[in-house]
């Protein structure tokens, strides 16, 4: 979420300090600021590591040098970053615990074993720099959904407006609840399973299971034409409470469990007022932070030290 008013009042000043002579220095990355942000400084290091993120993390820097225009980005990204986490800070914005972990699962869960790690070392990147991005861009989010939040309503008047000129059809579908648990392997799984068809808690005894999820990820409701095709056969027939056979990809196994079914019904205002207000302050909170973006970024005392990220374009060249 960038509005284009920031993105073309950032390249007017990068088009203007792009001139300047390049200027070498032979300190690390992370000690050497490229830009500041009402004081606050961003470094080298952060700016390839934005251009790596934006590359997939593939190719490294030292394989193929970045482009201006890369930088220009790069730079863009790390300054409304760094102002949207200020004032997340500001309002007393947090991660939930086991926030992080599962984000790193469900990226390891795209690569072979061992694939993430061999990514990043192909791309030049650390893993403990990777998580640390990670983790400030998770709470970037978190950041930006708090200040969206704040600009964003929706009334009463407006919940029921929308559901009368929706109403069709007139019955809503059955729907299950799922919520899934990750493990890093088959028995801890399988064990993990038998406690939850027992109605047992696993999240508390991740010593003994293995559980990667702290206590599950909440995937919320599905219709049965809603399942994405990577949940296991069967699934939407489980009865509330119901367990999936483990479900093994790239080295995760997964439980997925049915936490609450809703029949078929027909629809009703006071049914359908949650979903119906979320689509309304879906597109006001993203115009909201757009509005909120713009006007702090403008405000902001943005400093760019042109001539170090000149050298970074022009190495590897």
């Amino acid at each position: 979420m960038s509005p284009a008013r920031a993105v073309a009042g950032f390249a007017l000043v990068a088009s203007l300090l792009w001139a300047c002579s390049p200027a070498p220095s032979n300190r690390p990355d992370a000690e050497v600021v490229v830009a500041e942000v009402d004081g606050a400084p961003i470094v080298l290091k952060d700016v390839k590591n934005e251009i790596l993120s934006m590359r997939g993390y593939t190719p490294s820097l030292e394989a193929r040098g970045p482009s201006r225009g890369e930088v220009s980005e790069a730079v863009r990204r790390a300054i409304e970053r760094t102002i949207v986490l200020r004032e997340g800070q500001r309002r007393g914005v947090t991660l939930p615990a086991g926030s992080l972990e599962e984000e790193v699962m469900r990226f390891r869960a795209d690569f072979p074993p061992g694939g993430l790690e061999k990514a990043l070392l192909q791309a030049g990147m650390e893993p403990d720099a990777w998580r640390e991005q990670l983790r400030r861009s998770l709470l970037y989010r978190r950041s930006a959904d708090a200040i969206a939040a704040s600009g964003a309503t929706v009334t009463p008047q407006e919940v029921e407006a929308a559901f009368r000129k929706e109403r069709n059809p007139a019955t809503v579908p059955e729907r299950i609840r799922l919520r899934q648990y990750l493990f890093d392997s088959a028995e801890g799984a399988a064990v993990a399973r038998e406690k939850l068809r027992a109605g047992r808690r696993v999240g508390g005894d991740a010593g003994d299971t293995g559980d990667l999820s702290g206590e599950g990820v909440d995937l919320g409701f599905f219709r049965r034409d809603e399942l994405p095709p990577e949940l296991p056969a069967g699934v939407f027939d489980l009865p509330e409470g119901g367990v999936s056979e483990p479900v093994s990809v790239e080295g995760v196994t997964s439980l997925f469990q049915v936490t609450r079914r809703e029949a078929a019904r027909a629809q009703t205002l006071h049914g359908e007022e949650a979903r119906i207000r979320e689509s309304i302050l879906a597109p006001r909170r993203e115009a909201a932070f757009r509005r909120w973006l713009a006007q702090a970024t403008s405000g902001a005392k943005v400093k760019v030290h042109a001539e170090l990220l000149q050298k970074l374009v022009e190495e590897k060249r």
